[in-house]
């Protein structure tokens, strides 16, 4: 129960943070030297810099694609599958699969873990699908400051989640 109480209370904790933002009440960047929202919310490494740069330069679409697409190479290299053909939603759907995950997020003992397993299979396909691809093969696609540290806090915290998961 302490995992899903930390799960929920983090769930709820962004839906806070992003009703701020997309309520103007939180500013994303601080032109005055402080720690901006982006410091605050995108902590792993290898996300800030694949992302970083093209966020503050207002790159915003291609700092969301870039972090999807780091996603996808980590699922690549923690799951062993080094096969190129296979990426996106095919490789999610696969590697974490309900029934027989390559890496597992949790002991998968209880109805519990294995609901948590195979919604984030579908949330992981769906970001593949929903986010990456149209930034990916639409050059018209454009982000808000506002859309982008939303989605790039998202990928943080999957990347997180992947890299906690276990073969």
């Amino acid at each position: 129960m302490n995992g899903q109480n930390a799960s929920l209370n983090l769930a709820k904790a962004l839906i806070k943070d992003v009703s701020r933002i997309e309520q103007g009440r939180v500013n994303v960047t601080d032109k005055k030297g402080n720690r901006s929202l982006y410091d605050e919310l995108i902590t792993e490494t290898q996300l800030r810099k694949k992302t970083e740069k093209l966020f503050n330069d207002g790159h915003y679409a291609r700092a969301v694609e870039e972090a999807y697409k780091l996603l996808d190479n980590i699922v690549k290299k923690r799951s062993g599958i080094s096969n190129g053909s296979v990426s996106g939603a095919p490789l999610m759907t696969t590697v974490f699969s309900a029934k027989k995950p390559i890496l597992k997020l949790n002991a998968g003992i209880s109805q519990s873990e294995n609901d948590e397993q195979q919604g984030y299979m579908q949330i992981l396909a769906g970001c593949m699908t929903g986010i990456r691809n149209p930034r990916a093969h639409d050059s018209d696609w454009e982000d808000t400051e506002q859309r982008a540290i939303v989605l790039l806090a998202f990928a943080n915290h999957l990347i997180e989640r992947v890299s906690l998961s276990k073969k």
